[in-house]
């Protein structure tokens, strides 16, 4: 179903939000958080927070244009 715009980027921005808690309580195996895999427990992806705040900041220009 079709939404309007600003509301899809509100949708996309809150799945985003939630998506980026999931793995914060995942043990790392790889990369460079694998040596310090008991410290980083609880610490979220940064990437996935990244692209959470970007999509709110978008929805939050798009909401402002349409007041």
């Amino acid at each position: 179903e079709a939404q309007p715009l600003a509301a899809a980027w509100d949708a996309a921005a809150t799945a985003a939000e939630a998506a980026a808690k999931a793995p914060a309580e995942l043990l790392p195996r790889l990369g460079r958080a694998r040596p310090h895999a008991e410290k980083s427990m609880g610490t979220p992806d940064a990437g996935a927070v990244s692209l959470a705040l970007i999509a709110r900041a978008v929805h939050g220009v798009l909401a402002a244009k349409n007041d």
